[in-house]
């Protein structure tokens, strides 16, 4: 994949992150370099999840003018977007391929929260860099071990088992190397309506990080759903038996990232200095395909 120029590049991500958020607070520029704040605290609101700000904003952190540090309240993990522990599992690592030092880029998870109040509250800290490293990574490699944590909110801790035990299920027939831990959480932690989700992780021999998650917990307004209406919630056995399928199909459709980091990986290509970047994806999701699009708009082809 081609390279942005310096000057470009910039210009390219502000595009192609305006088509993915909002902005609730203005950046100032100078000489392309962000100016951000040593910290801040913002509270994102319960019509989508922090997974949704959270890739925009550590790409934006990489560029800024000092390391960024920013504590973000609101829902920590719903099935509609990206949860906090798939954020720490691999998109975290994914940044590392392209020459993302681990020292001061982090996510620690302060407390959880699901749909419809929300509650969560993380905070996220990146370094900034000089540029990015172009990547050729194409070796998908063989799945080596499975790892995942469930968590559970104001709800019993047994649905947290439950669900282990269902995946657990699937996936030991195929591999032996399988841990799934516990997050259950209690009092502030537990954020303030009761769900419980699990979040996956397939790593592979070549470094590969492929991911599937999913929570459970009653609906927003915003979704269909009727504030206080009595709900029934998707079963845990279920839940565990379908992510594990979930994943499964995501390893099936081959590539180094899910297709949830598909758009991810391509605007970390296109941020690369002057150089060629090879990666090998699976098929193309909506998102992966927008983001193709902003790049071919800026490189004029």
């Amino acid at each position: 994949m081609r390279s942005l120029s310096s000057a470009s590049s910039r210009r390219f991500l502000m595009t192609v992150l305006s088509k993915s958020m909002k902005p609730e607070r203005s950046f100032n520029t100078s000489l392309g370099l962000l100016w951000v704040g040593d910290t801040f605290c913002t509270i994102v609101g319960v019509s989508r999840a922090i997974g949704y700000f959270l890739e925009p904003l550590v790409v934006l952190g990489l560029f800024s003018k000092k390391p960024l540090s920013i504590r973000l309240k609101g829902i920590t993990n719903d099935s509609k977007d990206p949860c906090v522990d798939t954020f720490r599992s691999a998109t975290l690592p994914l940044l590392k391929q392209f020459g993302v030092p681990s020292e001061g880029l982090e996510l620690k998870i302060e407390s959880r929260g699901v749909p419809p109040h929300g509650g969560g509250e993380v905070l996220l800290s990146v370094p900034i860099i000089q540029s990015l490293t172009a990547v050729t990574w194409i070796d998908e490699g063989m799945v080596k071990r499975i790892r995942g944590v469930t968590f559970s909110t104001r709800v019993s801790s047994q649905f947290e088992n439950t669900m282990i035990h269902a995946a657990r299920g699937i996936f030991n027939r195929l591999l032996p190397d399988v841990h799934i831990f516990t997050d259950h959480k209690a009092g502030q932690q537990a954020g303030n309506s009761p769900g419980y989700g699990i979040s996956l992780v397939a790593e592979t021999t070549s470094g590969c990080f492929i991911t599937a998650d999913t929570a459970v917990s009653y609906s927003r307004a915003d979704d269909g759903g009727m504030e206080g209406e009595k709900q029934e919630l998707v079963p845990a056995e279920d839940v565990g038996e379908q992510i594990a399928s979930v994943l499964l199909n995501e390893i099936e459709q081959g590539g180094v990232v899910d297709t949830t980091h598909q758009g991810l990986l391509f605007l970390l290509c296109a941020l690369c200095p002057q150089d060629v970047s090879k990666i090998r994806v699976g098929k193309l999701v909506t998102h992966g395909i927008e983001t193709l699009r902003a790049h071919q708009g800026f490189l004029g082809c």
